[in-house]
């Protein structure tokens, strides 16, 4: 797996529920290309799970720029229809 926010992302969301991750993801780019949305489908995580899986991430040393969990369709587009968690973060 690369080093990319994405691969990275993945692992933290693995290591900290405990189980391999097998929800769909997606990414692009944010904040003029300084950051990465991934977008985790279909899964909504507690409180405490998003703040492991961001002190991961941080640990990684990626810069967290929000966490939201999108439950309504919104936009255009085949992706803004499907519920899910998005992370942000920014790239090292």
């Amino acid at each position: 797996m690369s080093n990319t926010v994405t691969s990275q992302l993945r692992k933290s969301i693995t290591k900290v529920t405990g189980n391999i991750m097998q929800e769909i993801v997606y990414s692009d780019p944010r904040k003029k290309g300084l950051a990465v949305g991934v977008k985790v489908c279909y899964a909504q995580y507690s409180q405490p799970i998003i703040d492991q899986i961001i002190e991961d991430m941080e640990s990684k040393g990626y810069k967290l720029d929000y966490v939201r969990y999108n439950k309504s369709p919104y936009g255009p587009g085949p992706y803004n229809s499907i519920p899910g968690t998005r992370f942000c973060f920014y790239k090292k």
